[in-house]
């Protein structure tokens, strides 16, 4: 079964105000994380795509996120820790693999590698659970999340 995700505004438990953000199945990620998986209070984590101050680690965190070529495996880190905000401390990795028109976050973990060796080594949980979306619908949700963010910025600069 496809999960939906779509981008839009969120104000995150750490957050001062509200940011661009996904959501899966309507629900803030870190908070569908929360539920999903058995890591404790990952609803105080930050998506990756927003809250990193390293701009090198900005940068590999969206091309991780960028859907790669049909059949390839890519580490995607997905939350970082809402306090240090950047690869050297808590991160949850997903193996993000692209079958067809489908995108999988095949399995879950945290990394043990950090900084810009992010999730080349990672315990992964043996017990999650694979997600899965349609490719064009995740696209469409990162070109959202893009968008968002940059008109958040225009309003605020």
């Amino acid at each position: 079964m496809d999960h939906r995700i779509h981008a839009a505004y969120h104000h995150a438990k750490f957050s001062r105000s509200p940011c661009a953000w996904l959501f899966i199945d309507g629900v803030p990620i870190e908070e569908w994380l929360n539920c999903h998986l058995e890591y404790p209070n990952l609803e105080l984590h930050g998506l990756s795509l927003m809250w990193l101050l390293d701009e090198e680690e900005d940068a590999l965190a969206k091309r991780r996120f960028e859907p790669a070529e049909d059949g390839t495996s890519t580490p995607v880190p997905l939350l970082v820790c809402g306090d240090d905000m950047d690869f050297d401390c808590f991160v949850l990795m997903t193996e993000q693999v692209i079958d067809g028109e489908t995108l999988h976050w095949r399995r879950f973990g945290v990394s043990v590698s950090d900084g810009l060796e992010v999730g080349i080594t990672t315990r992964w949980d043996a017990e999650s659970r694979p997600v899965s979306f349609s490719l064009g619908e995740f696209r469409e949700a990162l070109e959202e999340f893009y968008r968002l963010m940059k008109s958040r910025d225009v309003r605020l600069g």
